[in-house]
């Protein structure tokens, strides 16, 4: 009987476990993945949910920690109302300050939480406000709602976003309110653990970092911090214990007298620096003695993002920027890790040669230069170690993105993710990145210029997908106007993810997938006019659907295609051979025949036109009896509608 009792116990323990991993699911996908966006989207949802904790009692206690594991407290301004008599709500700026009456509404589930004592619960604290909501004003709501009648012992995360609005209507905010919103958070929150802030317009509201005195308070228990901000903070100081893994720095270059900590660079694991020049991007951290580097012992993720250069606005295309498919593919995947991008720097005094883009020998493929990685000893003085560096993200660096990669260690890095470079993107040679597990390159507007950076491009990818590489996710993004074509050998074989956002031929895809046995996930860029290219010319006549039935599957791998074609529906716009738009065109006909050869598929997203011409073309396909057998899947695939 003992034993019966332990099994079903144990038993009991598992299917407890499989419920509450259940539950967290749904609470993730339905509420916490949205807590940017916090202002009457919040409560609402809680309110869809709350049923689930009136089901039974083992549901109920599977669920109260999900559903009060955040604090949410959505602070906003209410239209301006004047003391006047006959004064009405407006919106229009009054300048006239004395006579305002400042009014805010708010949402949150802080009451809901202090009246059914289930503040033991909670992790993270999570402040939205929205327009002119002041320091005191933060204070006075968050104490009406009985916020600081108890200290909540068991949040570590506070979140904090700010965003003012359009015009300044008051001075700065006094220093004695900042003041008095740090020794407010500081009492009511003793074991913070992680700190981010996000404000894009606060320099013209505060005269101070806002959170300075929590941040200095809380720097010896810190292991996140995350400031998004105008504003430059206070962490200079020493006198705490080096326990930060994650520090996050989008804010103006700290000045000479407020370097970060040098101890820093000792507990780091990410590392994400925005807002930066390429000369002074590592100036926010105390340069050691001229005999021993800056070290980072155990940074795994570096994100560097660099100021947009001041003459990019002259250099960018006036054609409109390209649409990214990458982030429709990467949100399809299964896989739950993050995508890195962000930027780097080359100093100013550094020994590398400035090249210009149009000298000679860096055109040639085979020259001796080898621009794309540079031997360590060439390695600036002034650049750091990252002796552990697994993930890197380089964003808008100005320069050459070889002068860059040379401070690098490549052949250790796992993923590396290159955004809105415009010069030395051909010197990436493909054999230099064999070795990586991710590779996303994102060439800006001005880095294709003209016809002859175009065919470079070909040039470039031609040598990319011709190497053996273990590789298994890679994204391509560029502002090509002709259809880009792949080689007939591929190398790339280990591929799970693959994204181009340039217009490709779509008579390269079979021989693509045919190549690809591990491709779970693809997103193209089709030209609307590829199919007329050689490559399958005649295979596909419009009725002759008597072939599916002898051409073997493209990919058993394939399980979500994303296409998008870029052509309107329009009366009076007709192909080349004068065909009328109201039919399903050429392209559309062979990507429904490409669908037919994919019996993996089961997600197949593009254009709302375009989605109506392949249900038409499939339905085309179903009515014949002898074919039918043979692409049974296609009912099966879930046609929706990708949204730019």
């Amino acid at each position: 009987m003992g034993s019966s009792k332990k099994k079903l116990l144990k038993k009991a323990r598992h299917e407890r476990r499989q419920l509450e991993c259940v539950f967290k699911l749904i609470f993730d996908y339905v509420i916490h993945a949205d807590l940017a966006n916090t202002h009457g989207l919040f409560a609402d949802r809680l309110r869809e949910l709350q049923p689930l904790t009136a089901v039974c009692h083992t549901w109920r206690q599977a669920t109260l920690p999900l559903f009060y594991q955040s604090a949410v407290c959505s602070i906003k301004e209410l239209p301006w109302m004047d003391n006047k008599p006959g004064s009405t709500p407006h919106k229009e700026l009054i300048r006239d300050a004395k006579h305002r009456v400042p009014s805010y509404t708010q949402r949150s589930n802080i009451g809901l939480i202090i009246g059914g004592n289930n503040e033991h619960y909670v992790r993270k604290l999570s402040i939205e406000l929205r327009g002119d909501v002041t320091p005191d004003a933060s204070v006075s709501v968050l104490s009406e709602l009985g916020f600081d009648s108890t200290k909540w012992q068991g949040i570590e995360k506070l979140r904090i976003s700010h965003s003012h609005g359009s015009i300044l209507r008051n001075p700065t905010y006094s220093s004695e309110s900042i003041s008095r919103l740090n020794l407010f958070l500081l009492h009511a929150l003793p074991n913070l653990t992680s700190v981010k802030y996000s404000s894009a317009d606060d320099r013209r509201y505060y005269s101070e970092f806002p959170l300075d005195g929590l941040l200095a308070s809380t720097l010896s228990r810190l292991k996140e911090v995350k400031l998004v901000s105008g504003l430059i903070p206070d962490m200079g100081s020493s006198a705490f214990l080096p326990g930060l893994v994650a520090l996050t720095l989008r804010c103006p270059i700290l000045s000479d007298g407020a370097h970060l900590p040098m101890v820093f660079a000792e507990t780091l694991e990410s590392l994400h620096m925005g807002f930066s020049a390429a000369d002074t991007i590592w100036s926010r951290f105390y340069k050691p003695s001229k005999k021993r580097k800056l070290t980072f012992k155990r940074l795994k993720t570096l994100v560097l993002e660099y100021m947009e250069p001041a003459d990019a606005k002259l250099k960018t295309s006036s054609e409109p920027k390209p649409i990214s498919l990458y982030d429709d593919c990467y949100y399809a995947s299964s896989e739950s890790s993050s995508v890195y991008s962000g930027t780097t720097l080359i100093h100013a005094d550094s020994d590398l040669p400035m090249f210009d883009d149009d000298e000679e020998t860096l055109l040639d493929p085979d020259s001796p230069t080898r621009l794309m990685f540079y031997k360590q000893q060439e390695i600036s003085r002034d650049w750091p170690m990252f002796p552990k560096l697994k993930k890197l993200s380089v964003s808008k660096y100005p320069d050459a993105i070889a002068q860059i990669l040379q401070h690098f260690t490549v052949e250790r890095i796992s993923h590396i993710s290159i955004r809105d470079v415009s010069r030395g993107w051909y010197n990436v040679n493909a054999t230099s990145v064999v070795g990586l597990s991710s590779l996303h390159m994102h060439i800006s507007p001005h880095g294709i210029g003209s016809k002859r950076d175009e065919y470079r491009y070909q040039a470039w990818i031609n040598r990319l997908f011709s190497v053996t590489s273990d590789m298994t996710s890679l994204q391509l993004n560029a502002p090509t106007s002709i259809p880009i074509s792949l080689p007939d050998v591929i190398g790339l074989t280990r591929l799970t993810l693959l994204s181009f956002s340039f217009r490709i031929d779509l008579g390269t895809i079979p021989n693509l997938l045919s190549r690809l046995p591990f491709l779970q996930q693809l997103a193209i860029h089709v030209h609307p006019w590829s199919s007329w290219s050689n490559r399958s010319y005649g295979l596909f006549e419009h009725g002759d659907y008597e072939m599916l039935a002898h051409i073997p599957a493209l990919s058993r791998s394939l399980q979500s295609l994303i296409a998008y074609v870029g052509l309107e529906p329009s009366a009076s716009y007709e192909q080349s051979d004068g065909e009328s738009r109201d039919e399903p065109m050429v392209v559309e006909r062979e990507l429904s025949w490409l669908l037919a050869r994919v019996p993996s598929l089961k997600l197949f997203k593009t254009e709302e036109w375009t989605s109506h011409a392949i249900r038409e073309c499939i339905d085309d396909l179903m009515s014949y009896e002898s074919i039918a057998p043979h692409v049974k899947h296609l009912p099966g695939i879930e046609i929706s509608v990708w949204k730019y």
